[in-house]
C-alpha cells in the first residue's frame, strides 16, 4: 500500500513546487511592488531596474533619409519626403506587408508535395516462451535484441481537401491586401502630421515674431514716456505703467517662444526624427487660401469613403474572415493525400536461446518502397471544429460591424474636418478688417498722443490690439492650411506631397 501512495505523493510535492514557484515571480497583492522594495519614507517603490537596449535599428535599404544640410531651409515636401523615409512607421508598415506576402507563399506551399528525408535508429529487444521439444530440449527463452538504423525519403501531397487550402490562401491574400493598404494609408498620416506639425510650427514662430515685436513697441513706449517725463510733460506713473506693459511683453514673450520649441519638437517627432534635430524650416509667405471650401459637403462624402485606406483595410478583413468560415467547414470534411516513402533497412542482431550454448548474430540489410493513397477523416475533435466554426462565424460578424462603424466614423471625420475648414477660412477672412481696423485706431492714437489727446496707455492698448489682431489672422492662416489638410486627409486624398495644400 505504501509503494502505491508514494508515487502520489511525489506528484502532489512537485505540485506544490510547482504553485510555489509561480506566486513567487509576481507581487504578492496588486498594491505591492515586485520587489517588495520602498522609499525611506516606507512608500511602495515601483521604479524598474536600468536595463540594456539593443542599438536603433538601421533604416532599411531605400528608406534611409537624406543629410541634414544646416545652410539651407527646407519646404514643407522636403520635410515629408525625409519624414517619409526616416520616420520607423512608415518602415514598420512596409516590413508587415513583406510580412503578410510571405503568409500567401506559406499559404500556396499546400498546393505542392512534401518530401523530407528520415533517419530512424534505435535499439529493440523481444523475448518470448519457447515450449519444450521433447525429448530434444526443455521449455526455454528465446531472446531477440539489436541495432537497427532505417534511412528514408518519403512524401506526401494533399490531393482533395474540400478547399481548405482555397480559404486559407485568400485569407492570407486579404490579410496581404490589409497590410498593403495599411501601408499606404501609414504614408498618408506621416503626410498629414508632418504637415499639421509644418503649419502649427510656423503659427507659433510667427506669434513668437509678434511677441518680439511687442517688446520692442513696449520699449519705445518707455523710451517715450521717460522723455516726456524728463521735459516735464509726463509723470512717474506713466513711466511704471510702461515698465509694467514692457514686463508684461517680456513673459508673454517667453511663453511665445517655449510654445515654439514645443511645435518645434512635434515637427520632428511627425518626421520620425530627435528632438535635438536642427533643420531650418521655410515659413508660410507667399500661400494664398480660397475663399471658401471648393466643394459640397455630399460630393465629398460620396466619393470619399472608399478611398479611405482603414475602410479598405477594414473590407479585406471582412473578406478574410468570410474565408475563415469556408475554413472551418472545410476542416469538417476529409482529406485525400497520396503518401509514399522508399528506403533502407540496416540491422544487426543477437539470437539468444536459454536453451543453448552461445548465441547468433545476423546482420540485415534490406530495400524498402512504398505508395500509397490515404484518406484522413477527423471522427471526433472534443467539440474543436464546432468550436472554430462558432469562433469564424462570430469574428465575421464582428468584421462586418466594424466596417459599419469605420463607415460611420468616416462620415463624421469628413464633416468635422469640412466644417472646420470652412470656419478657418471665414475666420481668416474676418482676420483682415480686424486688422485693418486695428492699425487705423493705433494710428489716430498715435496722432492724439503726439498732439497730447491721448494718454501712454491708450497708445498701449491700441498697439496690443494691432499686435492681437496680427496673431489672430496669422494663427487662422495656419488653422485654415491644417483643416485643408484634415480634410485631404478625411477624404483619402492626401496621397502624395502634389496633395499637401
Amino acid at each position: 500500500m505504501i509503494r502505491r501512495l508514494a508515487p502520489l505523493a511525489a506528484v502532489a510535492a512537485l505540485s506544490a513546487c510547482l504553485t510555489t514557484g509561480s506566486e513567487d515571480r509576481t507581487a504578492p497583492d496588486a498594491a505591492t511592488p515586485i520587489t517588495g522594495a520602498r522609499t525611506a519614507a516606507g512608500a511602495p517603490d515601483f521604479a524598474l531596474p536600468p536595463v540594456t537596449l539593443p542599438p536603433a535599428t538601421p533604416p532599411a535599404s531605400g528608406f534611409a533619409p537624406p543629410a541634414v544640410d544646416d545652410g539651407r531651409a527646407y519646404s514643407l515636401p522636403e520635410l515629408i519626403d525625409i519624414a517619409q523615409r526616416a520616420n520607423p512607421l512608415t518602415q514598420a508598415a512596409w516590413e508587415r506587408a513583406r510580412e503578410a506576402a510571405a503568409a500567401v507563399d506559406i499559404a500556396e506551399s499546400a498546393y505542392l508535395p512534401q518530401l523530407s528525408a528520415n533517419v530512424l535508429a534505435g535499439y529493440g529487444r523481444a523475448s518470448s516462451f519457447v515450449p519444450a521439444v521433447p525429448p530434444l530440449l526443455p521449455d526455454g527463452r528465446f531472446t531477440v535484441d539489436g541495432l537497427t538504423v532505417t534511412p528514408n525519403v518519403a512524401f506526401e501531397w494533399l490531393l482533395f481537401d474540400f478547399g481548405r487550402r482555397d480559404a486559407a490562401r485568400q485569407i492570407a491574400q486579404e490579410a496581404t491586401v490589409g497590410a498593403n493598404v495599411l501601408f499606404q494609408g501609414a504614408h498618408q498620416r506621416v503626410i498629414f502630421e508632418v504637415a499639421s506639425a509644418y503649419y502649427r510650427y510656423n503659427a507659433a514662430r510667427e506669434d513668437t515674431r509678434i511677441a518680439r515685436a511687442r517688446v520692442a513697441d513696449a520699449g519705445t513706449l518707455r523710451a517715450m514716456a521717460v522723455g516726456r517725463r524728463d521735459a516735464g510733460l509726463g509723470t512717474a506713473v506713466d513711466v511704471a505703467q510702461t515698465r509694467q506693459i514692457e514686463a508684461r511683453t517680456r513673459f508673454e514673450l517667453t511663453l511665445a517662444e517655449n510654445r515654439e520649441r514645443d511645435a518645434y519638437a512635434r515637427l520632428m517627432r511627425a518626421m520620425g526624427l530627435g528632438p535635438t534635430t536642427r533643420i531650418e524650416v521655410t515659413d508660410l509667405a507667399g500661400r494664398r487660401l480660397p475663399a471658401e471650401v471648393p466643394l459640397e459637403i455630399e460630393t465629398l462624402i460620396e466619393g470619399a469613403v472608399a478611398r479611405r485606406p482603414d475602410i479598405q483595410a477594414a473590407l479585406a478583413a471582412v473578406r478574410a474572415s468570410e474565408a475563415g468560415m469556408a475554413l472551418a467547414a472545410a476542416e469538417r470534411r476529409p482529406a485525400v493525400l497520396a503518401v509514399g516513402e522508399a528506403g533502407r533497412a540496416y540491422g544487426r542482431f543477437r539470437l539468444d536461446d536459454d536453451r543453448l550454448p552461445g548465441s547468433a548474430r545476423v546482420s540485415d540489410n534490406l530495400a524498402d518502397a512504398a505508395v500509397g493513397v490515404l484518406v484522413r477523416m477527423p471522427l471526433f475533435d472534443g467539440g474543436l471544429r464546432d468550436a472554430q466554426a462558432r469562433r469564424a462565424q462570430a469574428r465575421a460578424a464582428a468584421a462586418r460591424r466594424d466596417l459599419d462603424a469605420l463607415r460611420t466614423v468616416a462620415a463624421t471625420e469628413i464633416v468635422e474636418a469640412y466644417d472646420l475648414l470652412r470656419t478657418s477660412l471665414a475666420a481668416h477672412a474676418a482676420s483682415g478688417p480686424l486688422l485693418a481696423a486695428a492699425n487705423e485706431a493705433y494710428a489716430a492714437v498715435l496722432g492724439f498722443y503726439d498732439n497730447g489727446l491721448a494718454t501712454l496707455a491708450e497708445v498701449s492698448v491700441a498697439k496690443t490690439a494691432v499686435n492681437d489682431a496680427r496673431m489672430v489672422r496669422a494663427d487662422a492662416f495656419a488653422d485654415a492650411f491644417i483643416a485643408a489638410a484634415a480634410l485631404a486627409f478625411a477624404t483619402g486624398d492626401l496621397t502624395s506631397v502634389d496633395a499637401v495644400p
